[in-house]
């Protein structure tokens, strides 16, 4: 018996397209500022291969906002060391990349699975009242002076949607992308070719990042070991045929490209859970809006896996426009804010596919010269800590302070006297004001947060006296020498309704 569709008319304000790291950091977002909106996914269930396995500082700075950093930290490795080889031939071990620094509560990379940063993101977003609608997909819209008009289709009914926003956050191969014109610039390096998986591995200690180097293909073959867990994500390099084809991967194809490629013996795949083949995309979308419609995420770049950047910047993606949707939403900020989405975001995906090509380039340098493998990637800069928004629009004339700090730049953190750190002052969708010195309180209409800074915190801002105004997002709006003149931004400023 055929199941009849119903065909539903609602309205939301938001709607977004996946159910991703990048749409659920969007949806926990608008949920903790109370706007309405939609979630939808394609599939029927989360995903459960392992895919993106790094979460930058910068991220974790972020899902610490969320109140979720602290939960996903005992579930990965920041130490997990480089262990290498050229065929059965130890190489050496290498500890992992640490550049210290002391503005962070998180200065380490966290490596783990996908599906543990998701699981953590979708538990967040039920608490807050959230949830994501499974198995619906945006099958068709349009955009009119009214709204946007969608049609969802899931297998148990249709549905006549009409929003005011709209986000894309459905990947590489968006097709929310397409149907809204936005070109995809940019190309496909069809030589370079992977073959990806999650395996269980019989005769390797979970103990180190196992490396096979090769003059031939550099990275001959590798395999990291999640932590509490017997899976391993399996990594190799894979020259297409003369058509630009690679075998699909398979259990047995796995162990014989292993055994080929290390000499190993001894060893043994013994499941694979998952597996794909990953080509090397270098993309960047044109632009980021298109009427009330936004992309983010992969829909916006895709590039080289190298550094482990791409959720990151997802998810930093959505981190931006969530704070600017909701103040436009609320009335509290003209339309002409979430421009800056797109002013601010793009340059950044620029930076994200020359560093991650150029470290892509770094890493097959030293593996085919059998000297480095994937412990070459990570840099000072791929914690993403030291991304800013200087030239952005959003930013007032002010101060620069002694140690540096500009408007634009990410707002540091700081370990306090007490033990405490100052992002947990931070903490919240508001924005928050900085006051040093002898500043003293003031009123504002749009309801900042005020926070008195003691001598710690100055030393690290190099600010004794002055304020510090910080954005929802945890970057610097303006550097002054009083309150007064934060005032004079909010009611300058062409973005904010005074």
């Amino acid at each position: 018996m055929l199941h009849q569709k119903i065909t539903v008319m609602n309205q939301t304000t938001v709607l977004i397209i996946g159910a991703g790291p990048v749409g659920m950091t969007l949806a926990c977002e608008l949920v903790r500022r109370h706007v309405d909106f939609r979630i939808i996914e394609r599939s029927a269930v989360p995903p459960h291969g392992s895919r993106a396995k790094a979460l930058q500082p910068r991220s974790l700075e972020i899902l610490n906002d969320l109140g979720i950093a602290e939960d996903l930290m005992p579930q990965g490795y920041t130490e997990l060391p480089f262990r290498k080889f050229n065929g059965s031939q130890l190489i050496g071990e290498t500890p992992r990349a640490i550049f210290p620094r002391t503005d962070t509560r998180y200065p380490k990379t966290l490596l783990l699975p996908q599906p543990k940063v998701e699981a953590a993101l979708r538990t967040k977003l039920e608490e807050l009242g959230g949830n994501i609608e499974w198995a619906t997909e945006l099958a068709d819209f349009t955009q009119t002076a009214d709204g946007i008009h969608c049609k969802l289709e899931n297998p148990n009914w249709t549905e006549e949607l009409t929003c005011t926003y709209m986000v894309a956050c459905d990947g590489g191969k968006s097709s929310t992308r397409k149907k809204l014109g936005i070109n995809f610039v940019g190309e496909t390096h069809q030589q370079e070719q992977l073959w990806v998986g999650d395996v269980e591995v019989a005769g390797l200690t979970f103990d180190a990042w196992y490396n096979w180097l090769s003059p031939k293909f550099g990275m001959a073959f590798a395999l990291f070991p999640f932590k509490d867990s017997t899976t391993w994500q399996l990594q190799a390099v894979m020259p297409p045929d003369e058509d630009g084809n690679v075998p699909v991967p398979t259990l047995e194809g796995f162990n014989q490209l292993f055994k080929e490629r290390t000499q190993m013996e001894g060893v043994m795949i013994t499941n694979s859970t998952w597996q794909s083949v990953y080509r090397v995309n270098i993309r960047r979308a044109e632009r980021y809006r298109v009427g009330n419609a936004f992309i983010a995420g992969d829909a916006g770049h895709v590039h080289s896996i190298a550094g482990g950047m791409g959720m990151n910047t997802g998810i930093q993606d959505a981190y931006n426009l969530g704070w600017k949707l909701a103040a436009v939403i609320k009335g509290e900020a003209n339309d002409s804010l979430l421009d800056t989405y797109g002013e601010e975001r793009i340059p950044i995906a620029d930076w994200l596919l020359e560093t991650t090509s150029h470290r892509q380039q770094v890493m097959l340098a030293g593996a085919t010269s059998g000297k480095t493998g994937f412990d070459s990637l990570a840099t000072e800069d791929t914690s993403q800590l030291n991304l800013n928004y200087r030239v952005s629009t959003l930013n007032g004339a002010g101060l620069t302070t002694a140690s540096g700090l500009q408007a634009g730049d990410r707002a540091p953190d700081v370990q306090l006297a007490e033990g405490g750190w100052l992002s947990e002052k931070l903490r919240g969708p508001e924005w928050k004001l900085l006051m040093f010195g002898d500043e003293q309180p003031i009123q504002f209409e749009q309801g900042l947060k005020l926070i008195k800074c003691d001598d710690t915190i100055a030393k690290v801002y190099g600010l004794p006296h002055g304020v510090v105004l910080i954005r929802p997002d945890g970057y610097i709006a303006l550097i002054a020498a009083n309150a007064a003149e934060v005032k004079t931004y909010f009611h300058s400023s062409s973005f904010l309704i005074k």
